[in-house]
């Protein structure tokens, strides 16, 4: 399962990720964790993919010492 690289920015910090897409899931994964949902129809992969990551930064700034 190759992935795609993606960034976003959030905060003023770039945060970069890979992604995949196996059957009608896709996975993103960060150093810190990953995150996988279901691919709807009409959806981007891309667009998932950035909203999923946005989702793991919060997340993990979230986390009682976190260094992100």
């Amino acid at each position: 399962m190759p992935g795609h690289a993606i960034h976003i920015t959030v905060d003023g910090r770039k945060h970069s990720a890979t992604f995949a897409v196996d059957r009608k899931h896709l996975t993103v994964s960060t150093t810190y964790g990953k995150k996988t949902a279901e691919v709807s129809a009409g959806v981007q992969h891309q667009v998932l993919a950035h909203q999923l990551l946005e989702q793991l930064v919060k997340e993990e700034k979230a986390r009682k010492g976190s260094t992100i």
